[in-house]
Formats: structure tokens, sequence, C-alpha cells
């Protein structure tokens, strides 16, 4: 199988586009048999192929990232055409090319836009309602990153079951940091204010990541309850859009709110190990990376039972009601001071981790490029 993976969003700060690129890259190096062969566009800033085991299936081209219009309407059709003799599929992420002489195996990691529409931009929202489902129904394949999706996807576009494949997202164990480096990671928290135990959010900053509802209920808890008083509640991530943070950190005045804003992988690492807890209270998830990532840190996780969280968390983490305030504010007192829960909640979050390693993601996505491959649907 000859394979092209657009992956032109990395390095373009896109969170979870990104680290499901890396995923999927990294998997497939393993998954690779026979003359697998895949071409990876990546703007040249960026190296594509950062840990993965072996380079043999790969080859990089140079793409600069340009504005999603360019880019799927002229840079990735105008590729294609020319190397259309050079591959048997091409795999991007949320929109397909324009045109395209071979089969497209097309990435939809959520459908938020469709459920959530208040979330969005307006412009944002029309172009992701207008284009994505007609996009989905002509590419050969659409893969996306849990079992609740697929049923969305399959469900809300009416798409052929057999043409929805699930590629889960892959995490990391986490490496031990080096001495300098950890140092340099505590010296930005402890500048940023963070000075004991801290309760976190990690994650964009997003209408649907409900952030301002982990912060009102966090104020609550320790109003109610003294044992929390010496607890911070860590944010960090960039801005998309929408606000609230700011305005619901002020119902706690003390400044035991910490906005961190968007950090690097080192200060990310730090902050899932030395977290008291993970609070991810988000009313719509296609996967949920943080989740995951925090059980690999050892770190007890309160979530939302909504959407794609339960089936990726597994049983895993304390769940609550992301609608409810005081169902919030209870998890948030239980799974701070609980410590037999804490305990329990650590030991099911190593062993759910487990279920989402390269070998699963590699395989997986191999198969769903194959069926793409072997599909007589070319989109014109």
């Amino acid at each position: 199988m000859r394979g092209l993976i657009d992956a032109t969003a990395l390095g373009a700060e896109r969170g979870g586009d990104e680290t499901m690129l890396r995923g999927v890259i990294r998997g497939l190096g393993l998954a690779a048999v026979g003359d697998d062969r895949f071409t990876i566009l990546a703007d040249p800033s960026v190296d594509p192929l950062e840990r993965v085991s072996s380079a043999q299936p790969y080859r990089v081209e140079p793409m600069r990232h340009r504005s999603g219009a360019r880019h799927f309407a002229i840079d990735l059709p105008r590729h294609l055409a020319a190397r259309r003799r050079d591959q048997d599929v091409v795999f991007t992420v949320t929109h397909a090319p324009l045109r395209s002489p071979v089969p497209v195996a097309l990435m939809v990691q959520d459908l938020s836009f469709l459920h959530l529409p208040e979330a969005y931009p307006f412009a944002t929202r029309q172009r992701l309602q207008t284009i994505v489902g007609h996009q989905s129904r002509r590419a050969a394949a659409v893969l996306t990153v849990s079992e609740f999706c697929r049923r969305d996807l399959i469900d809300s576009y009416g798409l052929d079951p057999l043409r929805v494949h699930v590629v889960p997202n892959a995490i990391d164990q986490p490496r031990p940091l080096t001495a300098d480096r950890r140092d340099r990671a505590l010296d930005v928290v402890a500048r940023a204010g963070v000075d004991g135990r801290f309760l976190l959010y990690l994650g964009n900053l997003h209408p649907r990541k409900n952030v301002p509802a982990a912060l009102r209920a966090y104020a609550s808890a320790r109003r109610a309850d003294p044992a929390l008083d010496d607890l911070q509640f860590v944010v960090a991530g960039a801005r998309w859009w929408g606000s609230g943070e700011a305005e619901a950190a002020k119902e706690s005045p003390d400044g035991r709110v910490v906005f961190l804003g968007r950090v690097d992988d080192d200060v990310r690492q730090l902050l899932f190990e030395r977290a008291h807890a993970l609070v991810y209270v988000s009313r719509f998830e296609g996967f949920g990376l943080p989740p995951l990532e925090a059980m690999a840190a050892s770190t007890p996780v309160l979530a939302a039972d909504a959407a794609a969280i339960p089936e990726v968390t597994g049983g895993a983490a304390l769940l609550v009601d992301p609608d409810d305030l005081g169902a919030i504010t209870d998890g948030i007192r239980r799974i701070s001071t609980d410590d037999d829960l804490r305990t329990d909640l650590v030991e099911r979050g190593r062993a759910r981790v487990a279920h989402y390693d390269l070998a699963s993601t590699g395989a997986a996505a191999r198969s769903a490029l194959s069926a793409a491959a072997a599909s007589a649907r070319v989109p014109r």
C-alpha cells in the first residue's frame, strides 16, 4: 500500500489534531508490512518523524501550512494530481481535498459543531456544518477516534457502517524529565504562582470544555469544606474562542486560580505528575486525551459523564453530569479528600491507559487505509 498522509496541521497549535496525527504516523511505522510506503506532507519547520521507531516506510515531502481554503482547494489537489500514480490513498483530517484522483480516508474526530453549535463562531460553525457531512459521504473511508463518534457519524450523516472505522488515539507512557528540564518546568510553574496542592484543567479554552463551570464548582467546594482551603486550581491551555473563565475565577477571590496559558511539553508533563486531580468536565468530546494522559501520570481524574468520555475512561474516572454544578462540586470534594477513592482511581487509570497503545492505533489505521485504498470511491 502506498499512502499519502496530510500532516500539515503539525506545528499549527491544533491540540488534539496534532496528537492524533503523531500517533497515527508512529503507529503505522509499527504496523507497516511488505512494501507499504507512506509519504508525509509536513511544514518544513516540523519534524513529522519525531519519536518514530523506524523511518523505513516513510518519505517526508515539504508543504507549507496555509489556510484551509488554500490548502484543500489548491495545494493538496495539485500535489495529488502530480503524483496520482504514486499513491493508493490519501489521509486527511477534518476536511478532504476539493479534488482527488485517489480514494480519500477522512479523519473526523467529533461532531460537536452539530450538537453544540452555540459553542462555535458563526463562520466556523457554517463551514463545518456545510462541508464535513458532504465530504464524509464522498470519502472512501471515514476514520474517527471512538465508538461513540463512529455511531454519531453513521446516525448524523447516514453513512454505511462498513465505511466508518475507529482509529483510537495512542497514549504515551511519560518519560522521566531530566534534572535540568524538570528544574526549568518547576521554575515556570512557581513563577506563575503555583505553590502547593492543585487541581488541574489542561486543554484548549473553548466553550464546550465547560471550564467556567469547573471553576465555579471549585469555589463552591472550597466554601463548603475547610479541608480544601489550600487547594489551588491551575488552568493550562490556549484560548480558541469564547470567554467566561476569568469571571468564574473571581468566585475564588484569594488568587487560588492560576491561568498558565499554553504550556510546552515539559511543563505539561510536570503538571500532570504533580496535580492532586484532573478536572475535565467537558460537555462534548470525541475522545478526550487529557484524562488518559493524567491516568498515565498516576493522577486521579474527575470527568464528565458525556459523549465519548465514559467509553474512553472505561470506569477509571469519577464521572459527573457536566450540566449539574452541584454534582461537579461534590465530585471535586470527593476526589480531593477521599484517599481510598483516589487510590482506586489511580490503579484503575494505570490499567485503562494500557488499552491505548501505538500498536493498536497503527493496526487500526492501516486497516482503515487499506479499506479505503481498495474502494472504488474516488471523489471528483
